[in-house]
């Protein structure tokens, strides 16, 4: 059996790759959250002078924590899945130790007696590769959430500008929390669609 480790470390380049995409996202996400506190208070202050407004940021609010939730989620899969790339590199770098010994003293007396520990290393190798399929599967499944989530984001900020022309003086305090959502929405989708573009680079063996 010939196995080589340059999939693995490709794997784990791919992941590190999404956990500085996500690094990112969570700073924006906590700056969406506290724009949508403070289009609370403002809606709270106006009396009913931008009373449409606050459905929207309470949406807000609960996107952005959505958002937080997800990229921690997301955050924790791919940690799971680096320690599961990890242990297979571990696992591969084990057996060609015990394959290059058993070649090289394949007329030694006692050869035979290392055949358990490769069979070990091998079915080692079978269940980090089962792990990692399950769990790429989960955080593909996270990313695609997110996404949508993100395209709920965009439309609620579409949602905001119309309202915010009746909400009088609070209108510009209003619209820069539209913008600044929409503008958040289309960055996290980027960095998502960069995430997933990393996960789909490498290959499922």
């Amino acid at each position: 059996m010939v196995i080589h480790t340059e999939a693995t470390e490709n794997k784990l380049v791919a992941l590190a790759s999404i956990a500085a995409e996500l690094h990112s996202v969570m700073e924006v996400a906590w700056g969406v959250s506290l724009a949508a506190k403070n289009a609370k208070v403002i809606t709270a202050q106006s009396s009913d002078k931008a009373l449409g407004f606050q459905p929207i940021a309470q949406f807000i609010d609960e996107i952005s924590q959505l958002a937080m939730n997800g990229v921690n989620d997301i955050n924790n899969e791919a940690l799971l899945l680096t320690r599961i790339a990890v242990n297979e590199l571990r696992c591969i770098n084990a057996y060609q130790l015990f394959d290059s010994v058993k070649v090289k003293n394949h007329e030694a007396q006692y050869i035979d007696s290392m055949a358990p520990a490769l069979k070990q290393v091998e079915e080692n190798m079978q269940a980090s590769k089962l792990a990692y399929k399950k769990s790429f599967n989960q955080l593909s499944m996270l990313l695609e959430s997110m996404d949508k989530c993100m395209l709920s984001a965009r439309a609620i900020a579409s949602v905001s500008r119309i309202v915010t022309s009746n909400a009088q003086e609070y209108k510009d305090k209003l619209k820069v929390v539209a913008n600044d959502l929409d503008e958040a929405a289309t960055y996290i989708k980027d960095k998502l669609s960069d995430s997933y573009q990393h996960l789909n680079n490498v290959k499922l063996d």
